[in-house]
């Protein structure tokens, strides 16, 4: 068992006519479900955003697309229930959506979840399936995506081509 100090959540949003969106989205994780918002225009059409969740992976100046999550205190691994490795395989981890305003879906490229222990050491990562490319998410459609893939350093396995082209470049390093 070791606490979770940090998360790092990288979305894509899709690079297609409304794909954008001005909803809210929620990472579950660890039993504990985390607002993704900044004070950026966030889930914009093509956008690229990596929020941070309690302490970043190069603190203390967050390299850019890396960004703070609003209310932070409120959205730390840290604080309240504090998160431990030892719950990442006791429950989900998802991405939720909940629509807002006129033109209520979005478009989700792409989503990675990395999650950090100690001064910024990594544990490992959730994503989506190998081939997930571009899920519509609203009421008509569904509002939650389960990020079935994992990966951590001490159970290597491949990491598809599909998702590479995707990874933070700390990713790319670790999976070589």
């Amino acid at each position: 068992m070791t606490a979770i100090t940090g998360i790092l959540v990288q979305i894509i949003t899709g690079d297609m006519e409304n794909a954008g969106t001005d909803g809210r989205v929620y990472l579950g994780l660890g039993g504990r479900e985390f607002r993704l918002d900044s004070r950026a225009d966030d889930f914009e059409r093509g956008s690229w955003r990596e929020y941070i969740l309690g302490r970043g992976p190069k603190e203390p100046d967050l390299p850019s697309p890396q960004i703070r999550v609003e209310w932070p205190g409120f959205n730390d691994p840290r604080i309240g229930f504090v998160l431990d490795t030892a719950f990442l395989d006791k429950s989900p981890v998802y991405l939720r959506f909940e629509p807002v305003g006129e033109d209520p879906n979005w478009n989700l490229k792409t989503v990675f979840v990395l999650v950090y222990v100690g001064q910024s050491s990594f544990h490992g990562y959730f994503t989506t399936p190998a081939g997930f490319d571009n899920l519509w998410m609203g009421h008509p459609m569904g509002k939650i995506v389960y990020l079935t893939s994992s990966w951590r350093p001490e159970r290597p396995r491949p990491v598809p081509d599909s998702i590479r082209t995707h990874l933070p470049e700390v990713l790319r390093t670790l999976s070589d």
